[in-house]
């Protein structure tokens, strides 16, 4: 009898091929998708049938033998599931912690028979009622023995998944599956065309696609009313375990059954929430169908029931087709009592600025027990340690950053600076593998300008530079062909960066700026862009030269540009820019301000808007020291004679200076620049170009005086 009545439930499904039907005419959504996976599942990969098919057959075998045998109906202890919620939402937080917990205290409970409404399980049906020893607890250990929660947070791009399996795969926005010999794989995502969900039977999907998918409105909490006890979960995973729909799928015609013994004969799902006895063309018993189980279509709060041979069922699958997962040590932390692990030394990035400096380091609780204390011993190639004793609180898991007593360093040049922790808690660390992280830095001398720098050497970036590329994608890069004078420059690949508003920094070396009145940096730079310079609100590429008085701590920044007004080429590339010559740009920054400021860092900082490549040359810092003659006045004018371009120059801000006026020889004044209240300046630019040649006077307009001298136009 079985075994015909599961031959029809096969032909159904291989033959006469399944329609997929709203539920109720009031209700927009299809509780279960699972049938009709299964269908395109099989019609796609005959070997994939075959298995199917064979596995259906041993399964069906195993469940009459036990079904024969009332001592072998249930198992003696319960078996634990390990679980994997895979979350993948626009924003996966808005499924909780909590959530989850609900969730899977529901299907424990309505497998095990738990279930306090199971007091409304009619009085026919109470001697069917089966509880199961299958149980599910969250996975505490990766395929990767790395623990874990057991939830995954996945923030996908894609507003909704269909019944296609994109969302078991990382490459279709999803998340891919656990090793599911080992694992129970739930996918947690918004589903569209009103499915609830769908789920995998043995041996009917690919090993990277078996598991069970749920719309996340349907977990406990979820906002969709009538479906958010969490049920949805607990029908798919009966069909997980070998489950098929009560009334056999067969539209109403009463020929097809779930090829379970004590679910009585039913001509359709049901829908919503019955009460009292229903009976319908294929049933008209005194009990009724059977609308309370979980594997009919009943809204949540009306279902209560496995029966005593869906169990067996259940877990006749459980201990042959799906053995393994009874093995799995997926459920078993890979975390000792007390072990501290070295995560990353944070400071120094690439290179300290004074001999003695403070590491700062970060450290992950990898210990079961809560960290409340440890030891950190920090050296310098190879030196005598210096050592830190840390307290505080830090959860299994969890991270801490840690400032370390300070540590001295040698003379200029790469040196190694070693981590090791010890006694986490004050005992030996249980997992010492992880203990200890190196890293080297410089400690460079500081140079004074001028510096210049094309990039025609190999080395890059040159000695006593360094880069921060912290997302480890491209970043500063030295490339040949492409110059504004020699042969090579440096590029960043923004046509080819694959994120937006990711930072690149190419740091110079410290530099001390001293005797001088003034210093620049100048640098030739070449740059496109791919979208129109007026559009709003776009993610432009930004080329930033920074500078930092504090070792790198922080940056001032003092030339800024982007989209239009740093693109050197006229008009849109949407190819991968390459300069021409004639493609350049001068730039200068004004380093004045900091002149005997002490060593100072300068960097070049690219931001990422994935328009296009941006290429820098001919890097010259200079300073300039004051014409004696200046000193000696106080103020000059530059050059004298000129052919039009003049700068008035002060040994210091002038005060009281309200204006600048130019006159030609007959006394009318043909050039004025205003200063105001405040003048701020040394330097003051003016241009006599569109002038005839000749002599001029320029007037200083002090507000109680003036001063004049001549000056030549050429």
């Amino acid at each position: 009898m079985l075994l015909k009545r599961y031959g029809c439930i096969a032909a159904l499904v291989m033959l006469q091929g399944f329609i997929v039907r709203t539920i109720a005419q009031d209700l927009p959504i299809k509780r279960c998708a699972t049938m009709e996976v299964l269908k395109i599942s099989l019609e796609k990969d005959q070997v994939l049938k075959e298995q199917y098919e064979n596995e259906l057959l041993r399964i069906q075998k195993l469940a009459a033998e036990r079904a024969s045998n009332p001592g072998a109906r249930e198992m003696a202890t319960p078996v634990y599931i390990p679980v994997v919620f895979h979350i993948v939402l626009p924003d996966p937080t808005a499924v909780t912690d909590k959530m989850i917990d609900d969730q899977l205290n529901v299907l424990n409970t309505d497998f095990a028979g738990l279930n306090a409404d199971s007091v409304n399980i009619p009085a026919a049906f109470k001697p069917l009622f089966g509880k199961s020893k299958i149980q599910f607890v969250l996975a505490k250990r990766t395929p990767g023995n790395l623990p874990t929660t057991g939830i995954e947070r996945i923030t996908t791009t894609q507003p909704s998944f269909s019944t296609n399996n994109n969302v078991k795969h990382v490459s279709t926005g999803g998340a891919n599956a656990w090793n599911s010999t080992k694992y129970l794989n739930i996918w947690v995502c918004k589903l569209s065309g009103g499915v609830l969900g769908y789920s995998t039977f043995p041996r009917s999907a690919t090993a990277d696609e078996q598991g069970v998918v749920i719309y996340n409105v349907t977990l406990p909490g979820g906002s969709l009313a009538g479906y958010n006890d969490g049920r949805t979960l607990t029908h798919e995973t009966g069909h997980f375990f070998s489950l098929y729909h009560i009334w056999g799928d067969d539209d109403g015609a009463c020929w097809g059954n779930d090829g379970i013994n004590d679910t009585p004969d039913q001509a359709d799902a049901s829908a919503g929430c019955h009460s009292g006895v229903v009976k319908d063309a294929c049933n008209s018993t005194a009990a009724g169908i059977m609308y309370q189980n979980y594997m009919d279509y009943s809204s949540d709060g009306c279902m209560a029931l496995f029966t005593l041979l869906q169990v067996s069922q259940m877990e006749t699958t459980l201990n042959n087709s799906r053995i393994s997962l009874t093995t799995s040590n997926g459920a078993v932390s890979p975390l000792k009592n007390a072990d501290a692990e070295m995560v990353s030394i944070d400071n120094p990035v690439n290179r300290v600025c004074d001999t003695k400096f403070q590491p700062v380091i970060t450290i992950r609780n990898y210990g079961a027990l809560p960290l409340t204390s440890l030891d950190v011993n920090a050296s310098v190639d190879g030196g005598t340690p210096v050592q830190t004793h840390w307290t505080g609180s830090v959860a299994s898991l969890s991270t801490v950053s840690i400032t370390l007593n300070a540590i001295t360093t040698g003379a200029n040049g790469t040196h190694g600076l070693k981590i090791q922790l010890t006694s986490p808690n004050g005992v030996a660390d249980m997992g010492i593998a992880n203990d200890t992280l190196s890293k080297a830095f410089i400690y460079p001398a500081s140079i004074t300008p001028p510096l210049t720098q094309g990039f025609e050497l190999d080395a890059f970036p040159p000695v006593n530079w360094d880069l921060i590329n912290a997302d480890g994608s491209y970043t500063w890069e030295r490339v040949t062909g492409v110059a504004k004078t020699g042969t090579a420059s440096m590029v960043a690949r923004n046509f080819s960066y694959p994120q937006n508003g990711q930072t690149d920094y190419l740091r110079l070396p410290q530099l001390a700026i001293a005797d001088a009145d003034s210093a620049f940096l100048t640098f030739q730079v070449a740059a496109a862009i791919q979208t129109n310079a007026g559009t709003l609100f776009n993610s432009w590429d930004t080329l930033q030269v920074l500078v930092s008085t504090n070792c790198g701590n922080t940056f001032t920044s003092l030339y800024k540009k982007w989209g239009g007004t740093l693109s050197t080429r006229n008009g849109i590339t949407t190819t991968s820019f390459v300069p021409t010559a004639s493609e350049w740009r001068k730039d200068s920054v004004n380093l004045t301000p900091y002149i005997n400021k002490g060593p100072v860092m300068i960097a070049f900082a690219n931001s990422t808007g994935n328009e296009n490549n941006v290429y820098i040359d001919d890097i010259n810092i200079y300073k300039k020291t004051s014409n004696p003659n200046l000193e000696a006045s106080g103020w000059l004018i530059t050059p004298n004679p000129s052919n039009g371009p003049v700068t008035v120059q002060f040994n210091t801000v002038p005060v009281n200076l309200k204006g600048i006026s130019v006159f030609n020889s007959t006394g009318q004044k043909v050039a004025e620049k205003i200063i105001g209240n405040n003048a701020s300046a040394t330097l003051y630019s003016l241009n006599l170009g569109r002038y005839a040649s000749g002599v001029y006077i320029i007037t200083l307009v002090y507000s109680d005086h003036t001063i004049s001298r001549k000056i030549i136009k050429k």
